[in-house]
């Protein structure tokens, strides 16, 4: 695959499975832009946790949201998560934020507004490659091509550990406790839940190493039917 290629990716799947390494690299492969859009919902965290609002107020976090300015980069080499100008880029992956970043991203209200934004981000680049939770489904339902990224939930852990720095049987224990939450959490929302798209291929990473994954999604938009054609 060149950097001639044109089109959008959109990679979806739960935590913890290397999603966002992994559409770097597939970005940086084709010569695409990348958009990260769990980091928006993240840095949305962000302004609802300083603002002293309850995640679980929905009412409140929907104004405290539109009312904060999210900006995220999308260049794959280069990590830009602002809110209110602030870089949040560190921020945002850890654990406060991930504990609450379900309830406020179950929000109508936000998904509304973060959606609009994705989709107008998208809409500037000629190729690009989405990552999230309802990219295929929700956002780009007519994505060239969809992937869904999995992992066995052990495996799952173990690596979002080494990405906080946890060691400890302990630390990883209450990890793994988190991400099999905020799955169910993510699965079972009303509003645009985590599942894979019905045209998604479904690539389970739990024995490939990252370069592996990169290998397997370039390798599918080199050979699914239409892609690079559909701008």
């Amino acid at each position: 695959m060149s950097a001639g290629f044109r089109g959008q990716i959109t990679l979806d799947g739960p935590s913890g499975t290397g999603k966002s390494t992994v559409a770097r690299g597939v970005a940086a492969r084709l010569g695409a832009a990348y958009l990260d859009t769990g980091a928006m919902y993240r840095a949305a965290t962000v302004a609802v946790l300083d603002a002293a609002v309850d995640p679980e107020d929905a009412d409140a976090v929907a104004r405290t949201v539109a009312a904060a300015r999210i900006e995220v980069g999308t260049e794959a080499r280069t990590e830009v998560v602002r809110v209110d100008g602030v870089d949040v880029a560190e921020r945002i992956r850890g654990a406060e934020v991930t504990r609450a970043v379900s309830a406020v991203s179950a929000v109508p209200a936000v998904r509304r507004q973060l959606v609009d934004q994705q989709r107008a981000l998208v809409a500037s680049a000629d190729a690009v490659v989405v990552e999230g939770r309802d990219i295929g489904t929700v956002v780009l339902p007519d994505a060239t091509l969809k992937v869904y990224l999995t992992a066995a939930p052990e495996v799952r852990a173990q690596r979002r550990a080494g990405q906080l720095g946890l060691s400890t049987p302990e630390e990883i224990a209450e990890l793994a406790a988190d991400l099999r939450r905020r799955d169910q959490y993510d699965s079972s929302r009303a509003d645009s839940p985590l599942r894979p798209a019905d045209d998604a291929v479904v690539v389970d990473s739990t024995d490939l190493d990252r370069q592996g994954v990169i290998d397997r999604i370039v390798e599918l938009a080199e050979t699914t039917v239409g892609a690079g054609e559909r701008a």
